[in-house]
């Protein structure tokens, strides 16, 4: 017998038996002229059908020629085929090295349909909508003007492909010759998709503006702005800047990907050692961790990492930052806004009287903000907060500079982390590094096989580059009664303090750094080029 006999087996004794119940309840030998059980497990299969349609129609597995065939037939058979197509694009992927094996959990227990490349199967699904979450434009009506439909194409595209990437942003340049190129950043670099000529670039210019409720009038003076667009895997927003450059305007577009969710304090690449370190201060009822370093070094990304290991339940964790990356449903965050008065100062003022047990800074940026986060350490609150500064000690010093007296830095800091971020080799394609008789000599000195060193291949799935990702190496500095009676000294050097630090820092992030190269996730010249420009 098989499995579909069984179960129309077992629906008709149900049947039979509810039948049974229903005349010995009414008293009545007559049988129902319906069956209630297969009624509903149709309007169910109904649903479900179209749910699986509604799939099909906005994701991007079938070509939209195609769509009204698959729509017909989904109306019985919807979710077999989807399965089948889900299917079909998940092994096409996997065969060209866009995602690995173990990736296919994730995305079919997360019900997210995958994203493709292949533009020949048709358009693929975006809708963008204002910072409010509002359609802005008609994206797929017919009161959109062929050439307004053109223009809002090569917009979708130049997204769509920038998420693809897993691009952090997208720069728009005028060139004198009258084109825009697009740029996107990809693991820390820059590299041109695209250029547009001026007849389309400058309409493309006003559209992003619009979007972002900015003055399409106004090419010369600064201006801010966001949006939001809804795709295949969820909602992603952006933070627009614009300005008047030579030869026309430039346009920078921040991309805030929620999909890509919180890494977890052990994924941002801290070793067993400074794991625990770090866990510990976060334990702790109250103190102040900063993690410090330059721009685009990961600092926001190791304060989510930290707050993803809190207890949001015992604990009331308030955030202010500018802008918020990702949104933690638990929290309360805030956001930073000048024009309404909300800075980072006025809205931790407005924090302590909230009763909070965890505070986090985006950024600490003037004295007022830097003395009130390390009084709410003092007084029974656990703050996380970063800084921009190049070392650890530089950091301390970069306090001093903004009037913190080294007594309250001494009483209230708990632990400064410095870091920088270097790209991780792509696991598909990473090779064995050829390296010279001599390199070979000092690893071989140093107890290191060489064989564990490796370098850069080229493949599709990291767009032949050779890498894949990034990852952070940190300088984790506990502040100790060594360190505390450091600060409290009054004959304290604050230049000899930053150039030891500087120091010391460059040779702990090179120690973190060459860990990495020997356990195979990055390469000597990453390490070289993060690391040479420490002094």
């Amino acid at each position: 017998m098989t499995f579909t006999g069984s179960v129309i087996n077992v629906i008709n004794v149900i049947s039979s038996d509810l039948q049974a119940s229903l005349q010995q309840v009414s008293g009545s030998a007559s049988v129902l002229h319906f069956d209630p059980i297969r009624i509903v497990l149709l309007i169910a299969w109904i649903y479900y059908c179209m749910y699986c349609i509604q799939r099909i129609e906005y994701g991007p597995l079938v070509a939209d020629r195609f769509k009204p065939a698959a729509n017909a037939f989904g109306l019985i058979i919807a979710p077999f085929i989807l399965f089948v197509l889900f299917v079909r694009d998940i092994v096409k992927r996997v065969q060209a090295g866009e995602i690995e094996y173990a990736d296919i959990p994730r995305i079919i227990f997360n019900l997210k349909l995958l994203k493709t490349q292949r533009k020949a199967s048709g358009r693929r699904f975006i809708q963008l909508l204002d910072s409010a979450g509002k359609e802005f434009f008609g994206t797929e009506d017919s009161k959109t003007a062929d050439a307004d439909r053109h223009i809002l194409n090569a917009f979708e595209d130049i997204i769509l492909d920038a998420l693809q990437e897993r691009a952090t942003d997208i720069l728009m340049d005028p060139k004198t010759d009258g084109f825009h190129s697009v740029r996107y950043r990809v693991d820390g670099f820059l590299k041109t998709v695209q250029e547009i000529e001026a007849e389309n670039s400058v309409p493309i210019v006003n559209s992003i503006k619009a979007l972002s409720k900015m003055d399409i009038s106004e090419k010369r003076r600064p201006q801010d702005g966001a949006f939001m667009a809804r795709v295949t895997d969820g909602k992603v927003s952006f933070r627009v800047a614009s300005s008047g450059v030579l030869g026309g305007e430039k346009i920078s577009i921040r991309i805030l990907d929620q999909s890509t969710g919180i890494l977890k304090l052990k994924d941002i690449g801290l070793s067993k050692s400074k794991y625990q370190l770090v866990a510990n201060a976060i334990k702790q009822p109250s103190g102040m961790i900063i993690v410090c370093g330059p721009t685009g070094s990961g600092k926001t990304t190791s304060l989510y990492a930290m707050l993803s290991t809190m207890d949001f339940y015992s604990r009331n964790v308030i955030t202010v930052e500018d802008p918020i990356e990702h949104v933690l449903p638990e929290a309360s965050q805030i956001e930073v806004n000048v024009k309404a008065d909300i800075t980072f100062a006025t809205a931790l003022r407005s924090i302590l009287r909230q009763d909070p047990d965890v505070i986090t800074v985006g950024e600490i940026r003037d004295n007022e903000t830097a003395a009130m986060a390390l009084q709410a350490s003092q007084t029974g609150h656990l703050v996380l907060a970063t800084l921009h500064s190049s070392s650890n000690l530089s950091a301390l010093v970069r306090l001093m500079d903004l009037d913190v007296k080294p007594l309250l830095l001494a009483s209230a800091l708990s632990m400064v982390i410095s870091q920088r971020l270097v790209r991780k080799l792509c696991d598909k394609c990473k090779e064995p590094a050829k390296l010279s008789e001599g390199q070979i000599e000092r690893f071989k000195s140093k107890g290191i096989d060489p064989s564990v060193i490796m370098q850069p291949g080229k493949c599709k799935r990291c767009g032949h580059t050779g890498y894949r990702g990034r990852l952070a190496i940190t300088d984790v500095l506990v502040i100790n009664d060594k360190i505390k009676a450091l600060l409290t000294e009054s004959n304290v050097s604050i230049g000899e303090l930053k150039k030891q630090g500087d120091k010391k820092g460059k040779s702990t992030l090179r120690d973190d750094g060459l860990a990495k190269v020997y356990a195979g996730l990055t390469t000597l010249d990453e390490i070289r080029r993060v690391t040479s420009n420490l002094g």
